[in-house]
C-alpha cells in the first residue's frame, strides 16, 4: 500500500505528531474554545494588524509540560484535565495557547483549535511553534494551501535571528509537511545535539525516512524514539507502516496492536484496524 507524503503527514500531531493525518469531523471534548477569526485567503499566511509588537510572553507554567506529555501518550482525557485549570491564561501565555489549541486537536474540536494556535501566534509572533501546530490542524481540515502557507511561515520564522536546538526542531518539522525531505532531516539532526536530545527529535527523522519510502532508515530512527519514549503512540503508527513494506509481519502486527492500545480513538485508529485485520487473515 503506498502512502503519498501529503496522506501520511497528517497525524502529527502528534508532536506533534506530529505530529499529523488527515480527519474531517470534529469531534466533542470538555470545555469550549474560542471561535476561530474569519478565514485567510486559501494559501495566504496569517496577517497580523499593524499595532505596536506585544509584550513578551510569558514562560510556560509547569504544567505544560504535563499537557504535552499526556498528548504524546493520546491521553486526551488526562490532557484535558491537565489544561483545564490554565486554560483562563490562555490570552495571555502563548505557551499555554499552544497546548489547549493542541488537546483541542486532539478532542478533533478542529475550528477552535485554530482559534487558539492563532492567538499563540499573535502573543508570541517571532514563535515558529504555533504556525507548525496551526499547520497540523489545517491538514486535519483538509486545507492544504492553508497549511503549506502557515508551515512556510514557521520555516521562516525558525531561519529568523539566532538558531538554536528547538527553532531547529520546528525547522526541520516544517520543512518535512513541506516535503523538503533532505533539508527536514538534517535541521533535525541539528536539534539533536550531542546529547541525543529527545524523543521527538528520532520520531521525525523516522517519520520523514517514511515520506522517502525508505524504510530500514525509517525502522532504524523509530527504534530509537520508541526507546527513549516507550509511550510514544505515533511511533509505533509508522513504524508498523514501515514493517508492513519490510515484509515484518511481526512486528507489523505487535506496533499496530500497540498503537491501537494507546490511541484507539485517533483518526488514524480505523486505518491501523484495518492494515492489522488484513495482516492477520
Amino acid at each position: 500500500m503506498r502512502h503519498t507524503p501529503r496522506s501520511l503527514a497528517l497525524p502529527l500531531a502528534l508532536l506533534g505528531a506530529l505530529l499529523v493525518l488527515p480527519a474531517a469531523a470534529q469531534g466533542g471534548g470538555k470545555g469550549k474554545g474560542k471561535k476561530p477569526p474569519p478565514a485567510q485567503p486559501q494559501g495566504q499566511p496569517q496577517q497580523q494588524p499593524a499595532a505596536a509588537p506585544p509584550a513578551p510572553s510569558e514562560p510556560p507554567p509547569p504544567a505544560v509540560a504535563t499537557v504535552e506529555r499526556k498528548l504524546r501518550e493520546h491521553k486526551t482525557g488526562e490532557a484535558r484535565a491537565a489544561i483545564d485549570p490554565l486554560a483562563g491564561q490562555a490570552e495571555q501565555n502563548a505557551h499555554v495557547a499552544v497546548a489547549l489549541g493542541r488537546v483541542l486537536e486532539q478532542e478533533k474540536r478542529y475550528g477552535d483549535a485554530v482559534g487558539r494556535l492563532q492567538k499563540a501566534a499573535q502573543l508570541a509572533p517571532a514563535d515558529p511553534a504555533p504556525y507548525v501546530y496551526l499547520g497540523e490542524v489545517y491538514l486535519r481540515q483538509r486545507n492544504g494551501g492553508q497549511a503549506d502557507a502557515a508551515f512556510r511561515r514557521a520555516a521562516e520564522l525558525a531561519q529568523a535571528g539566532g538558531g538554536g536546538r528547538e527553532k531547529d526542531y520546528h525547522l526541520g518539522v516544517a520543512q518535512q509537511r513541506l516535503r523538503q525531505y533532505d533539508q527536514a532531516v538534517a535541521s533535525l539532526e541539528r536539534a539533536r545535539g550531542a546529547d541525543g536530545g529527545n524523543a521527538l527529535v528520532p520520531y521525525q527523522i523516522g517519520v520523514t525516512r517514511a515520506f522517502q519510502e525508505q524504510w530500514g532508515p525509517a525502522v532504524e530512527q523509530l527504534d530509537r524514539a520508541i526507546a527513549m519514549d516507550s509511550g510514544l503512540a505515533y511511533a509505533y503508527y509508522y513504524r508498523g507502516l514501515a514493517a508492513e513494506k519490510l515484509g515484518r509481519k511481526d512486528l507489523l502486527i505487535n506496533d499496530l496492536e500497540r498503537f491501537l492500545a494507546l490511541a484507539p480513538n485517533a483518526p488514524e485508529a480505523e486505518r491501523a484496524r484495518a492494515v492489522l485485520g488484513a495482516a492477520k487473515r
